[in-house]
């Protein structure tokens, strides 16, 4: 640890810590826009000029590293007149449009323009203006005139999602970010940079222009499009869902969500969206009151019940639906005399002791895992999030190893991060894979094999990736949990689980993680 004193406060920090995570600890706010707690550090806007005895000039505090007795001083009028005079020049070519701003009222420009720009300018010369840009039906690039530069759409796009799909050209006040050729931002996670872009450069294209953020009123709730039960916000007004943000959450979701659960919320609003009961009489659907359509619905099932026997009723239900919804469904089933309720949708096999399927693990530990083993899943496509955390861990070094469908892995980069070993097969393949790699752990550790298999060069190399390192996971996916074979695959894995230390869990679309 490292001892400093800030603002005439001792604080302690890991060594290697910079300026800025010592500021956070303390509890002291430094002014800042391209520094961002998840992303790379870039010092690209001098906000976080901060005073340090015994340096001829103010430090940036997010790429200043922290040394033993260092004194740093925040509010002193050196580090106050230098933060200013970096507001004032990122101020010379912004348009000042706050009052049509999407971004006006949670702007942090706008903020720290209030506690650190001047009255009024000095620059007397035309602003420049930056051609807008087209780069998909989510985000707006209407307005690039606002970019500050900061590059954290650039740096999320390289860290995060996994793909650099905005760069910067050019250099000075010709700089720009853009796309590459033109190109349209396709990231599944691509409504983060909305979020983390500190002006209103980058904005929400289905948002745009329909409200203001104070006339917003907001609700928790949680994500439905898979397991991983992302934390989110809804943002209401006049009882119409507006916007979608992330809750953050660093257990699940951290400060992210993908653009399904981000945008979803488009289909609540859609006008081919059925909102009243409609019964069919006479061949055409019309629309009735409640009372008349529940009713009808009773009728229907008490003379089924009469006339066929309470059997005969049967009731499948989504793996997306509440708790408390799959308790009223089975309430109503058992009220009616019948036990034929069931979520298992799409499945091949019915396993007579199933369980519920988990990860088998905390989601937030899918970041530190070193070695990873997918059977069957898209894993960027039916979880983003979890990906995500993937992506992470293997960026840090973590190995990861993929038994799909070739369909799933259509290309080096299909998964937007390193994969050490992929064997791509139809699904009726996946269990002979596992016991070829089944049979190289066998070999490797000089013990039986579960089944017969043949130990494959491909299949040697996965064993020899799950043999090495210490925490480590083999995820079944959602195709892996329905498929004909499911309960081999999932025999297989847990054998591979029990003889290299890995934990075994599901990739399920249902939010039971």
């Amino acid at each position: 640890m490292v001892e400093i004193e800030l603002d005439g406060q001792k604080v302690e920090v890991a060594e290697g810590s910079m300026v800025m995570h010592a500021a956070e600890k303390a509890g002291t706010y430094i002014p800042h826009f391209c520094y961002h707690k998840k992303l790379s550090i870039a010092a690209n806007c001098r906000m976080c000029l901060v005073e340090v005895e015994k340096a001829p000039k103010p430090m940036p505090a997010c790429a200043t590293p922290v040394t033993q007795g260092m004194i740093v001083r925040t509010k002193s009028d050196k580090a106050i007149a230098a933060q200013k005079s970096v507001m004032e020049f990122l101020l010379i070519n912004h348009p000042l449009d706050c009052p049509i701003c999407d971004q006006g009222g949670e702007c942090q420009l706008q903020d720290l323009a209030v506690g650190y720009g001047g009255t009024q300018s000095r620059y007397e010369e035309e602003k420049r203006v930056v051609f807008h840009k087209e780069v998909g039906p989510l985000i707006s690039m209407e307005e690039m005139s606002r970019c500050i530069h900061c590059t954290r759409c650039v740096r999320f796009g390289q860290e995060v999602a996994g793909a650099m799909e905005l760069g910067m050209s050019h250099r000075g006040e010709h700089a720009e970010i853009e796309t590459f050729l033109g190109q349209t931002i396709d990231s599944e996670l691509s409504g983060n940079m909305i979020d983390i872009c500190p002006v209103g450069a980058l904005t929400s294209k289905p948002f745009r222009y329909n409200a203001r953020t104070w006339e917003l009123s907001r609700r928790k709730s949680v994500a439905a499009h898979d397991s991983s039960g992302a934390n989110l916000v809804v943002q209401v007004k006049n009882n119409q869902v507006m916007r979608v943000v992330p809750l953050e959450n660093e257990e699940v979701n951290e400060c992210w969500i993908a653009d399904r659960d981000r945008f979803s919320y488009e289909a609540l609003n859609g006008g081919d969206r059925l909102t009243q009961p409609m019964l069919k009489q006479g061949g055409e659907w019309k629309t009735v009151d409640w009372q008349t359509a529940l009713e009808y619905v009773a009728n229907g099932l008490r003379n089924i019940q009469r006339d066929h026997g309470a059997n005969s009723i049967g009731a499948l239900v989504s793996p997306h639906s509440t708790v408390e919804e799959l308790y009223l469904a089975g309430a109503l089933m058992r009220g009616l005399g019948s036990d034929n309720i069931d979520h298992r949708l799409r499945h091949a096999e019915f396993g007579a002791s199933e369980g519920v399927r988990t990860l088998g693990t905390s989601i937030a530990s899918l970041s530190t895992l070193q070695r990873v083993l997918v059977v069957g899943s898209n894993l960027r496509k039916d979880h983003p999030l979890f990906a995500l955390r993937v992506r992470h861990a293997v960026r840090h070094g973590a190995q990861l190893n993929v038994i799909t469908s070739p369909a799933a892995f259509s290309h080096a980069d299909a998964w937007a991060m390193p994969v050490v070993q992929a064997v791509l097969a139809d699904a009726s393949a996946w269990a002979q894979t596992l016991a070829d790699v089944a049979a190289a752990i066998a070999a490797e550790k000089g013990v039986a094999a579960p089944v017969a298999g043949n130990a494959t060069a491909q299949a040697q190399a996965i064993a020899k990736s799950l043999l090495g390192g210490e925490r480590k996971a083999v995820l079944l996916g959602n195709a892996a949990a329905h498929a004909a074979n499911a309960s081999s695959l999932l025999a297989l894995a847990n054998w591979i689980a029990e003889q290299t230390g890995a934990t075994v869990g599901y990739l399920t679309e249902a939010a039971n993680t």
